[in-house]
């Protein structure tokens, strides 16, 4: 996850004829000066090291190799000292991983393995800290939790989450999707004893239309992590001591900050947090009152980047001799040609055309797509090999995908001729998606995941319903299987 601080120039652009460029690159080096994002055409592919690059993003198609894993390398440089957050992990020290952003199919060119991320659940922080107060207002219901100390702590996070609830403006789209919950936890007396079921409506339907207004980056990622420890020490986590070590270490970081009035004013409190007797029977609430009085304090912590040092060492040469000079390595298989030649030809190409816009072929329009794959990029005997019995109009469908409006177009009448209900919409929407990406969809795929959770199609679906999508997905394979013999 990147933050870009609110400062006048996040990003710039580095181009070989501006005076400035290589002063761009070195300020992009620095991680305490901007740009934070440098947008540029060959000039960083490679020679730059920058350990802070968390994300790649390829708007270009790359047809060497040699290039390929020298962009890729521009993020996998190590950086122990990097303070992250994201909403997988939490909050934590050094670079886990990078994000690659391939807008023009490089992997697939490449026949590189995708870990796919964008699938994963991923939540704001404002969203995080909104579930972990709710976490904490259910286990607040334990008789535990009885005296009248904790029950009003339990009130005042209520009255924080109910009050974003409130503030959720109804006439949002994304909120109006979500209306009938949000009208339910309007009312304060749903948050009086919170069931399992309760809970997972609020983690699902609420807490993505949260927002909170807190200007403070820091302060709000202190508050996450101090309810995350709350909730360690609660539920008997595993995770409440190494969150107990960072809290140390945060309290020992404020502490050399004693010159700012604000700290040198929480001092006490923040010696306390680093005694041993702060841990021995620590009560929750003791927890609250660290994270309300030190939240604000946390800005003052720096975390400094620390420079690699190289050391320059040189092996004394004995003896050289000059090789012979290899020809480059094409790494063009005939699926690579393929590849290559219907993502290059996607408009020029009447018939690959028609088939992303989900346009019927004619003879002529086979006959093209057989010369282009049996006789231009290869044989019959290729073809057979690499797309053993799948049709050449699925097969440039699968490389080329499918124009998402022609998707939404197929099934337009579909959703017209129905009442769909929300649940409906959700899944056609997720067919819709599918084929755009993958280009086709077989008709038993809407029986297996990604389309059997939440809902599965038989429960949603009557089975005249259920025909007439299986209908409309078999005709938008049809057009990319099938032609017009008589044209």
């Amino acid at each position: 996850m990147l933050f870009i601080p609110s400062t006048r120039e996040p990003s710039q652009r580095v181009v070989c004829g501006d005076t400035y460029s290589q002063s761009i690159i070195d300020d992009f080096k620095n991680p305490e000066k901007n740009p934070i994002i440098a947008v540029s055409v060959d000039m960083m592919d490679t020679g730059i090291d920058v350990p802070e690059c968390l994300n790649l993003v390829f708007f270009k198609k790359v047809r060497s190799r040699t290039k390929f894993w020298q962009m890729i390398g521009r993020g996998t440089r190590l950086c122990p000292d990097l303070e992250c957050v994201d909403s997988r992990n939490g909050e934590y020290k050094g670079k886990k991983y990078f994000l690659i952003f391939d807008y023009c199919g490089n992997f697939e060119y490449f026949r590189q393995h995708i870990n796919f991320i964008g699938e994963g659940e991923t939540r704001t922080l404002s969203e995080l800290i909104f579930i972990r107060r709710i976490q904490i207002i259910k286990n607040l219901q334990q008789a535990d939790y009885a005296e009248e100390r904790y029950q009003t702590w339990r009130n005042s996070l209520v009255n924080i989450c109910h009050k974003q609830i409130i503030d959720l403006n109804p006439a949002l789209f994304k909120v109006k999707l979500h209306l009938r919950y949000v009208e339910k936890y309007k009312n304060k007396k749903a948050f009086y004893a919170l069931s399992e079921c309760d809970f997972g409506e609020l983690v699902k339907e609420i807490a993505p239309l949260v927002s909170d207004m807190e200007r403070d980056e820091l302060a709000k990622r202190f508050d996450n992590f101090m309810y995350g420890l709350m909730l360690a020490q609660m539920e008997g986590l595993s995770g409440f001591k190494k969150a107990k070590k960072r809290l140390i270490h945060t309290a020992g970081k404020l502490k050399e900050k004693i010159s700012i009035d604000a700290v040198r004013e929480k001092l006490s409190l923040i010696q306390w947090v680093e005694s041993p007797g702060f841990w021995d029977g620590t009560d929750i609430l003791d927890f609250e009152k660290v994270r309300v009085e030190l939240r604000n304090l946390i800005q003052f912590i720096e975390f400094r980047y620390k420079p690699i040092v190289v050391t320059g060492l040189t092996d004394t040469i004995i003896s050289e001799k000059e090789g012979q000079t290899l020809e480059p390595e094409t790494y063009e298989s005939y699926k690579e040609k393929v590849d290559h030649y219907f993502l290059q030809h996607v408009d020029d190409v009447p018939a690959v055309r028609k088939l992303v816009h989900n346009e019927p072929l004619t003879a002529k329009d086979y006959k093209d797509l057989e010369n282009i794959f049996t006789k231009e990029l290869g044989s019959k005997e290729d073809y057979s090999y690499y797309f053993p019995d799948q049709p050449f109009g699925l097969t440039v469908r699968q490389i080329a995908k499918m124009d998402k409006k022609a998707a939404e177009q197929a099934f337009s009448q579909f959703i017209n001729d129905n009442s769909l209900n929300e649940k409906q919409i959700a899944f056609v929407r997720k067919v819709i998606n599918y084929i755009s990406v993958n280009g086709y969809m077989n008709d038993t795929d809407i029986f297996e995941a990604p389309f059997d959770k939440p809902n599965d199609v038989f429960s949603i679906f009557s089975q005249d319903d259920m025909d007439s999508l299986l209908r409309v997905i078999n005709g938008i394979n049809e057009k990319a299987t099938t032609y017009n013999s008589k044209s």
